[in-house]
């Protein structure tokens, strides 16, 4: 079990360095025939232009990354969730479907994020009790 969780971080880990370096410029730009429409390219762009999400989607997968690499895996799973419902919700409703090639990463995300929710649900649960 020990060796699985290890590699399911090293995936992740993969996964969410990729948008880091591309928010640091070792990426190029995206193109339209990234995209399966003018709709979803015209709102990458307009999340490139404004930086502000990119950066703080930089910032939350870098605090992950270390949240998952210090044994806080419940932490980084949790701040990870919004952003792995509105990337896999992006491909679903804007770039042609969940089983489109560009949605290939977002449900890997999905999937590796619902599997260290239910790895490390004992930790999770407590914030959802109410307090005395």
């Amino acid at each position: 079990m020990k060796t699985f969780n290890t590699i399911v971080k090293v995936i992740l880990t993969l996964l969410l360095i990729m948008p880091i370096f591309g928010i640091l410029g070792f990426f190029p730009e995206p193109t339209a025939d990234m995209y399966t429409n003018t709709t979803a390219f015209q709102f990458i762009q307009i999340l490139m232009a404004s930086k502000y999400i990119m950066y703080m989607e930089g910032i939350t997968f870098a605090v992950v990354l270390f949240s998952i690499w210090t044994r806080r895996e419940a932490l980084g799973a949790l701040l990870l969730l919004p952003f792995t419902f509105n990337i896999v919700g992006f491909h679903a409703f804007l770039d042609g479907g969940p089983f489109t090639g560009g949605a290939v990463m977002g449900n890997v995300l999905l999937l590796i994020n619902v599997y260290f929710l239910w790895v490390y649900r004992n930790q999770i649960l407590p914030l959802f009790q109410k307090r005395a």
